[in-house]
């Protein structure tokens, strides 16, 4: 009897522990996993004719013993998975995603130190375009909630 209490109170903490591991990945707001319109999943154009998806990069800056890490986004033809351009928008710590405009081809970035920006479609090019006025639906996971009566 005395083996199975001392098992139980073992295991007891264990259970408290992941079970606070399933709210941190559950995707609420208050988690950094919950990031609004943005993604770093593997994501489509409103149209499927492009995806979209992030990796980190490693690179060694002159004179550095140290790599330093950036979020690289590469872009495809989603009928034959080539890929068509690819851009680095900010370090990997600080990214959180990407999303697309619901009628362009413009991709949205968010990073937690450089802000939101987007990349604007041209020739099979996505350039930075720091004029653009981010469309209302496209939120951000640093935006405040607004209420909506409901």
């Amino acid at each position: 009897m005395k083996f199975r209490k001392k098992i139980v109170l073992l295991f007891l903490p264990c259970l408290f522990l992941f079970a606070g591991c399933i709210k941190h990945f559950s995707g609420t707001k208050d988690t950094v996993e919950y990031w609004n319109s943005f993604t770093a999943d593997k994501t489509y154009s409103y149209d499927e004719k492009f995806y979209a998806v992030q990796e980190v990069e490693e690179d060694y800056l002159p004179g550095a013993d140290t790599p330093s890490y950036y979020t690289k986004v590469s872009i495809y033809e989603a009928e034959t998975d080539i890929p068509v351009f690819s851009f680095c928008p900010a370090r990997a710590r600080d990214f959180w995603g990407i999303c697309w405009e619901n009628d362009t081809y413009n991709i949205w970035t968010q990073s937690g130190d450089i802000g939101v920006y987007c990349y604007k479609y041209e020739d099979m090019q996505w350039k930075r375009d720091e004029s653009a006025k981010r469309p209302s639906y496209i939120i951000s996971k640093y935006d405040k909630k607004v209420k909506t009566g409901q």
